[in-house]
């Protein structure tokens, strides 16, 4: 049998399809060769197949490099309960015991499948096991997290290259939705990606229709987007910047509006994220109101718009999340609700996310020869986890550390045996490091108001940003070009649900999640 007709028959097997989607057999013929590969297929493009099905097909194990738990969760539930797939996945939130029976199962070969976090392929015990094991093919998920260049650049990222050396050089696959031509070419660098393994697919989505709207105030904005929310066809997102604002939304609209609607966001507890996330899924909430916490890896092809109440912080996570919409082929709207006092909201993100020198200083005050530092020590000191994972991975690429791992109670470190620099350097060196990556936010955040503020055809300004001309569509361009909203409405409005129906819903999905749980009262 051709090495094609095979392909399609194990898609076919183990995936119930006929036919690839554009790119997806180029990129899993290059893997199967021992290539590595870089796959930048729109949102929605079905990037997960490239190598869940490669995972069925090569000896070993597969690795899946994730930074988003609940995609990890939501793709491996999906897999032992569809596909039959044995596969499991290592994070932060697992208790000890089920790391370490998963850390058994990857060694006797029962897992062929393992969704992993940068942090914890860090971890010298994961990497010994996966190394004996036997790994076919590292599979590297929101590949644009290790480019500087990139809007959601992170450190651990940038381990990586490391750690597939000590795996055994293995084939490598990046996927992203999102790369501009600095991102792409950096990726390949670090990967070791030739260019004729780059398999890219256009950005564009020429289903979905672009709208901009400016509002004079929050009041105004607020009253628009429950207006959108009450007469867009569904099922629909709305994303907000800040959880506040999530929660503020969601109150506001179960309070007056027609439709199900429920919160989701960051700092609501994994159940009831996963039982919003479930309802959704299943057609039983009508609108979910989110920050960027919610959509990556969703499989829903239905969602028929988007809204933005807030601007994103930059154009890659604009269209990575207006990708969610019309995944079947059917048309679909985009709408963005600009204020301009919204840019405060970015700014005081980016400011806090960002060391300044005196915390710098801190920080390094905090270091000592017992080699340990715990997060409880760091929060007390004012530093959060995303800025303690900055300040450790400049601190050794300064020479400061030889090596750091991480846990969830503590950072483990190694001192240099002679540190290159007084405290007053140390701290100039580590502090001009973390500029460069908050200037390279501050262009991203730039480049969005350029876009927000222009005068030209939405489409074709976003797609030239990622390096291509293509500004085809189907029903409608965007707001510039003229948009006629009547095809996305309602043929008539939903009925609003009573109190009961949507508590009786969130219990029926609590007993469908937990079959074995007797006399749940619900969330």
């Amino acid at each position: 049998m051709a090495n094609g007709d095979m392909l399609t028959e194990a898609l076919r097997r183990h995936f119930g399809y006929d036919a690839f989607r554009p790119g997806q057999r180029e990129i899993i013929s290059r893997l199967l060769q021992g290539k590595n590969v870089l796959g930048l297929l729109a949102t929605g493009g079905g990037k997960s197949l490239t190598y869940q099905l490669p995972a069925l097909l090569l000896p070993g194990v597969v690795v899946v490099v994730s930074p988003l738990i609940s995609l990890m969760v939501d793709q491996v539930q999906q897999l032992r309960a569809s596909r039959k797939i044995p596969a499991a996945y290592l994070n932060s939130t697992l208790d000890p015991a089920d790391a370490r029976q998963i850390m058994r199962d990857i060694g006797s070969g029962a897992c062929k499948l393992l969704y992993v976090s940068p942090e914890k392929l860090q971890q010298s015990a994961v990497q010994e096991t996966l190394r004996r094991a036997g790994v076919s093919l590292v599979a590297i998920d929101e590949a644009h997290c290790i480019s500087q260049w990139g809007h959601d650049f992170r450190t651990d990222y940038l381990r990586l290259p490391d750690v597939i050396e000590k795996l055994g050089r293995p084939p490598v696959l990046a996927v992203t939705a999102t790369a501009t031509t600095a991102v792409r070419e950096e990726i390949c660098r670090l990967l070791k990606i030739e260019p004729e393994d780059v398999v890219a697919l256009p950005l564009n989505r020429a289903n979905i229709a672009i709208d901009v709207i400016a509002a004079d105030s929050e009041a105004e904005r607020r009253a628009q987007v429950m207006a959108a929310m009450d007469s867009l066809r569904g099922p629909g997102i709305v994303y907000c910047s800040t959880r506040q604002a999530v929660e503020a939304l969601a109150a506001a609209y179960q309070l007056d509006g027609k439709k199900r609607v429920h919160a989701y966001h960051g700092g609501m507890n994994s159940m009831e994220r996963m039982l919003v996330q479930t309802q959704f899924l299943r057609g039983e909430l009508d609108v979910i109101v989110a920050t960027n916490a919610f959509g990556m890896g969703i499989d829903k092809a239905d969602i028929r718009y988007v809204i933005h109440y807030h601007f994103p912080a930059s154009l890659e996570a604009y269209a990575q999340e207006i990708g969610r919409v019309g995944r079947d082929g059917a048309p679909g709207y985009a709408a963005l609700y600009y204020v301009a006092e919204d840019l405060h909201i970015h700014a005081h993100m980016l400011e806090n996310e960002y060391p300044t020198e005196e915390e710098v200083a801190r920080f390094l005050r905090l270091l000592n020869g017992d080699g340990s530092l715990p997060v409880e020590m760091l929060a007390a000191a004012e530093i959060g986890e995303d800025m303690a994972r900055l300040l450790f991975f400049y601190a050794e690429q300064s020479g400061l550390l030889k090596e750091v791992a991480v846990t969830r109670e503590q950072y483990r470190y190694v001192l240099a045996d002679a540190p290159p620099d007084g405290e007053a350097l140390q701290v100039q060196r580590i502090w001009q490091a973390t500029e460069r990556t908050r200037r390279q936010k501050r262009q991203k955040l730039s480049d969005m108001l350029r876009w927000l503020e222009g005068s030209g055809c939405l489409r074709r300004e976003l797609n030239r940003y990622f390096g291509e001309e293509d500004q085809s569509y189907s029903l409608a361009c965007c707001s510039r070009c003229g948009l006629e909203r009547s095809p996305y409405l309602e043929d008539t409005p939903a009925a609003p649900p009573s109190q009961r129906d949507t508590i009786w819903n969130l219990r029926e999905a609590l007993a469908r999640l937990l079959p074995n749980r007797k006399g749940g009262k619900g969330p």
